[in-house]
């Protein structure tokens, strides 16, 4: 295991540049809702699917109305531990 470790940290170190796929959990934390859970976005507002947002004028409408009032939460958002720890790497 320290081996493993030891190669992630060297690859993170040479890397140039490097993503982290997360889960929905890890922005919780800092109070934004995710979609699928009980209390979710998606329980409030049906998800708007890219093709119909593409063809049908009232998805967008639906798409831009949800984006208004979920913005404020996202704006207000600070970075939590996770989001710190992820940086640091």
């Amino acid at each position: 295991m320290e081996d493993a470790v030891k190669r992630a940290a060297d690859l993170l170190e040479h890397s140039g540049r490097v993503v982290a796929f997360t889960g929905a959990g890890v922005s919780t934390e800092s109070g934004i809702p995710d979609f699928r859970s009980p209390g979710g976005i998606w329980e409030k507002y049906e998800p708007v699917y890219y093709q119909d947002f593409l063809e049908s004028g009232e998805a967008r409408r639906k798409y831009w109305l949800r984006s208004k009032v979920t913005y404020p939460v996202i704006r207000d958002a600070a970075p939590n531990p996770t989001h710190i720890a992820l940086l640091e790497l």
